[in-house]
């Protein structure tokens, strides 16, 4: 029998895992495979020895782990590395598999987008003050920016590039989209913002490309609004959600799985 083991890296800030517990159990129920559970390396439980007892205790016979993040750090990778094998030796009978992370797969750029929409239809209704302007109108004689924030480690991949620009090609919402890597600075997305500014953006939707809320990514975008507001007081900074829980993260998961046998 198959087990998955959706791995985290965990976080100390209250409530996070909270959508990786969920989609291991939405994972369940959509069969892809009769065990389906969730750990994180640090600060969160179960830890991966838990998880992986627990899929022992129910018959695995083969165990697939899935690092759930979109790009492994050389420390993260190693730590895996050390615990698969430490498990083949505490369960020689045991097959055990590492697959790549998740990033980066078509679904995250499609829920990345799903959650610029959302934000952006959160703008749209901060401008109307609940009257009963239509969405079309108010985009029209107002020009919105998209800048897509990711972190040093991640990059741009060439794939998510082309999803969001071909998804917004088939929406035309966005006056620009930008795509910025913060590493140890703001620069690249200060550039963004005034860059957008220029054009004539009053409204700019942040979308962050990740899982869980990273605390550091997060502290750069909300410090960047505040300076940025502070310059230009006329526009509007709108940061979307991360990622988090969404059914199309099964296909993810799901092709993971599959290319592991």
């Amino acid at each position: 029998m198959r087990a998955v083991i959706l791995v985290g890296r965990g976080q100390a800030t209250p409530g996070s895992g909270a959508a990786l517990i969920r989609l291991a159990a939405r994972c369940r129920t959509a069969g892809i495979a009769p065990v389906v559970t969730a750990c994180f390396l640090r600060h969160q439980r179960p830890a991966f020895a838990e998880a992986l007892e627990q899929c022992v205790a129910q018959g695995a016979q083969e165990t697939v782990i899935v690092p759930y993040a979109l790009s492994l750090a050389e420390q993260d990778r190693a730590e895996l590395e050390r615990l698969a094998e430490d498990a083949r030796l505490a369960y020689p009978h045991l097959a055990l598999r590492v697959t790549e992370p998740l990033g980066h797969h078509p679904a995250l750029a499609q829920v990345l987008v799903q959650r610029a929409i959302e934000a952006d239809y959160a703008a749209h209704h901060l401008w109307t003050h609940q009257q009963r302007d239509v969405w079309s109108p108010w985009h029209q004689h107002h020009a919105i920016g998209l800048v897509v924030v990711l972190d040093g480690q991640t990059g741009v991949p060439p794939m998510l590039q082309e999803e969001v620009l071909s998804a917004c090609r088939h929406m035309p919402r966005y006056a620009d989209v930008h795509f910025c890597v913060i590493d140890q600075n703001e620069l690249s997305l200060t550039s963004s913002l005034e860059a957008l500014t220029a054009q004539g953006c009053r409204w700019v939707i942040l979308a962050p490309y990740m899982l869980e809320p990273c605390t550091s990514l997060v502290v750069a975008i909300e410090r960047t609004i505040a300076e940025t507001g502070a310059r230009h007081p006329d526009i509007t900074l709108i940061q979307a959600e991360p990622l988090a829980y969404d059914r199309r993260l099964l296909k993810a998961i799901a092709d993971r799985v599959q290319a592991h046998g």
